[in-house]
């Protein structure tokens, strides 16, 4: 497949060719998710009608605006919100 070089690239489409198996593209998006650095996410299309793979590099949020105990909490960790009319 084709090699990626530049860190910097926001985005890439690559046309397929009909004979291409998916497994094959394993190697590009794992190279193009390599290069990505902490402050992006991957975002991966595959358009089937055009035949073509869409790689996209999304900029996470800057700011973590929850905390718990006064430490940041992680998108998995779930807060539980009381409202203070509620009673236990």
């Amino acid at each position: 497949m084709k090699k990626i070089d530049d860190k910097k690239i926001k985005g890439i489409s690559i046309e397929l060719d009909h004979s291409t198996k998916l497994n094959e593209l394993d190697d590009t998006i794992n190279e193009f998710k390599e290069k990505t650095d902490d402050k992006h996410e991957l975002d991966v299309h595959i358009d089937i009608l055009n035949s073509t793979l869409h790689m996209k590099r999304l900029k996470k949020p800057h700011l973590k605006l929850a905390t718990k105990n006064g430490k940041k909490i992680k998108q998995k960790d779930e807060i539980l919100v009381k409202h203070i009319d509620d009673k236990d």
